[in-house]
C-alpha cells in the first residue's frame, strides 16, 4: 500500500530575505536556517461598554497588531547568508521575507529599478511579510552549536499564496 502524504513537509522549506539599501536591494537565500517562527497577529480591543451596563464589559475588534517571531540559525561565520542576516539585525533593518514551502520548486526573482519587486513562481506555496529585525545575543549550550535566534517584529500581515503551477 502506498504511503499517503498528509501535508507539506518542513524539510525543503527555503527562506529568502530582501534587504539592504532600498536603491539597490539584495535578495538573499538563507542557507541552513534551523527554524522560523512567523508569529500570530492579535487585534486590539476597543471598549464599547455602556455606562448603564452592570454585569459585563463589551468590546469590538480594532486594528491588527502583527506578530513577533524569529529566524534561528546555527551560527556559521563562513556562511554569507548568516552574516547578512546578523548584519541586518544589528542595523535593526526592515526586510521582506519570502518563505517557500517544500511543495514544489522555484525561486523568487528580484526585478529591476525603480520598484525592485520580487516575483514568486506559482510552482510552490509562499508565505510573505515585511519585518523589522532586532539584534540578539548568541546562545551557548553544552554539547551544542552556537545559535542565534534573530527576533522579527512583523510590520505587515503574513500572506500565504498557495501553489497553482505544476
Amino acid at each position: 500500500m502506498a504511503k499517503k502524504i498528509k501535508g507539506v513537509l518542513t524539510q525543503g522549506t527555503k527562506v529568502w530575505i530582501k534587504h539592504g539599501d532600498e536603491d539597490a536591494p539584495t535578495l538573499t537565500m538563507m542557507e541552513c536556517i534551523t527554524g522560523i517562527q512567523i508569529g500570530d497577529d492579535s487585534p486590539t480591543e476597543i471598549d464599547n461598554t455602556c455606562l448603564d451596563e452592570e454585569d459585563t464589559a463589551t468590546s469590538e475588534f480594532g486594528l491588527n497588531k502583527p506578530g513577533e517571531g524569529s529566524i534561528t540559525i546555527n551560527t556559521d561565520p563562513k556562511n554569507a547568508s548568516h552574516m547578512a542576516l546578523l548584519q541586518a539585525a544589528s542595523n535593526n533593518e526592515t526586510v521582506e521575507v519570502y518563505v517557500g514551502y517544500s511543495d514544489g520548486p522555484g525561486e523568487p526573482t528580484l526585478g529591476d529599478t525603480p520598484d525592485f519587486e520580487v516575483t514568486l513562481p506559482e510552482t510552490r506555496t509562499w508565505t510573505t511579510f515585511t519585518a523589522r529585525l532586532r539584534e540578539s545575543s548568541p546562545t551557548f549550550d553544552p554539547d551544542s552549536l552556537v545559535k542565534h535566534s534573530i527576533a522579527m517584529k512583523r510590520q505587515t500581515k503574513a500572506v500565504t499564496q498557495y501553489r497553482t503551477g505544476a
